[in-house]
């Protein structure tokens, strides 16, 4: 091989194999799980006095200044890991080398990032609550605000806006809890493990875990270094919020456009055609929709990386951080313009209510009511208003004006001297059933989720106290 061709090939590896440029925002957490292995190691008298003193100072000096803000890590450096033990190298010297003792890069890549993606748990878990409670909020607030439910993006039946954003302040709670369990499915720490096989050096693997907050040691050595199980699970948890984000964006863009009219949204969320001065684009919630798809792609991504390989770590797994940082800043970007959406949207009441009258729309109260009230079996009812409503379609009048004796001709059981004209406020009182549609229901229901929703934020407050209580006692001893 030609000298010229060497350096191309250098330069090639160089390039592919170098995470560096974007790995640094791991830093502080590489910093945090180095303390606590030098803690650990002076513990078990592995490590000199000295040199573990040199080496806390320099990672708690270097800490500090990353979360200044300076730019002290070499970018072109392998990883991030590389380019922290070469900064020390320049500071303290030969005691730098003493960092690497009874641990590899394998287990100390996998423990920071299992430490990033808690901090970006807790931050999305709080930005998802705030959603929830802007939607709980709009539900109280218009538990009794009658608008149109839409079946097929049909009107459908009689319902409250109030019960609309209850169903989405449900499924972001949901969003909230099925992301914290991200926390208890990752909460063992890979340390110890080394490359694949662990170590002979006398090391204490539950004194590392407890300081970094978390509950035990993994079990498996050769399973920790390879495993990125848990980030799927927080990418497939972060999948569900962005599923759950583009639909309640469809729901914003249907109900603010010109021909439904709704909902009304401020001017700092929309934008004006180049073209057509007139139009109002919901493009806050558009953009909300379409950056799903990015998340999306980065949860199928990793599951494409990781399904051919074999235990232990292998280089594919280099790919794991980019599809996580993506997920978690997008999520972010995301959840700050939705609760933006929740909170500032305008129902439109007139045109609600306006556009829930629709003929017939009431037809199925009727089927109810020949079944409650007069014994005939639902499916019969079923066939028999759907012939009511299309004679009431040829005489051009509502269901309530059909004389007795039309009424007859389809069904003498129909030949009723009261016949019921059911209005949309009755059909929307009368779903009372739990978790119902009814001004009633709504009200209890907004009075239980916000008990359960207080509930939840005091559990995870309580359990991150503990967390940060039971980590700096460890630090301590």
């Amino acid at each position: 091989m030609r000298t010229d061709e060497r350096s191309e090939a250098a330069k090639n590896m160089a390039a592919i194999g170098s995470s560096g440029h974007y790995d640094g925002k791991l830093a502080p957490y590489d910093i945090t799980v180095s303390q606590a292995h030098v803690a650990m190691l002076l513990k078990q008298e592995i490590l000199p006095a000295d040199a573990a003193a040199e080496l806390q100072r320099a990672l708690e000096e270097l800490k500090q200044r990353i979360l200044a803000g300076a730019d002290l890590l070499d970018p072109d450096a392998e990883d991030v890991h590389t380019a922290i033990e070469q900064y020390l190298e320049t500071q303290i010297g030969a005691d730098a080398g003493w960092l690497g003792t009874a641990r590899a890069r394998n287990d100390l890549a996998v423990t920071a990032l299992r430490l990033w993606i808690r901090d970006q748990v807790i931050s999305l878990r709080t930005k998802i609550l705030a959603l929830t409670e802007a939607m709980l909020a709009q539900a109280e607030k218009h538990a009794a605000t009658i608008m149109p439910g839409f079946s097929h993006l049909q009107i459908a039946q009689p319902m409250t806006f109030g019960h609309v954003c209850l169903a989405y302040a449900e499924t972001f709670l949901r969003d909230a809890e099925r992301i914290s369990f991200v926390l208890t499915l990752q909460d063992e720490c890979p340390m110890g493990s080394a490359a694949l096989a662990g170590t002979g050096f006398p090391i204490d693997r539950v004194t590392v875990a407890r300081s970094l907050g978390f509950r035990q040691p993994t079990a498996n050595s050769l399973e920790s270094v390879g495993d990125r199980g848990f980030a799927l699970d927080f990418l497939s948890a972060g999948a569900s919020v962005a599923l759950n984000l583009s639909r309640f964006s469809a729901e914003i863009v249907f109900w603010s456009s010109q021909l439904v009219g709704l909902i009304t949204l401020p001017d700092e969320l929309v934008s004006a055609s180049s073209a057509m001065p007139h139009k109002r684009n919901p493009d806050a919630a558009e953009l909300i929709r379409g950056k799903s798809g990015r998340v999306l792609g980065n949860l199928h991504a990793l599951q494409t990386v990781v399904k051919g390989l074999p235990l232990s770590y292998f280089r594919d797994l280099q790919e794991d951080k980019e599809p996580l940082f993506d997920t978690a800043e997008t999520l972010a970007l995301s959840l700050d313009a939705a609760v933006t959406l929740a909170t500032l949207m305008q129902p439109n009441t007139d045109a609600m209510r306006s556009a829930t009258d629709i003929d017939f729309v009431t037809s199925g109260d009727l089927a109810d009511w020949l079944t409650r009230e007069r014994g005939v079996p639902f499916r019969e009812a079923h066939h028999l208003v759907t012939e009511l409503v299309r004679l009431s379609e040829k005489r051009k009048c509502p269901l309530s004006a059909l004389p007795l004796e039309a009424r007859r001709d389809i069904d003498p059981r129909l030949a009723l001297a009261e016949w019921p004209d059911i209005s949309i406020e009755t059909s929307v009182d009368s779903r009372d059933s739990q978790g119902g549609t009814s001004p009633k229901r709504v009200a209890e229901a907004a009075a239980q989720l916000r008990s359960r929703l207080a509930e939840f934020i005091e559990f995870e407050t309580d359990f991150s106290d503990q967390e940060i209580i039971k980590q700096e006692g460890e630090v301590k001893r």
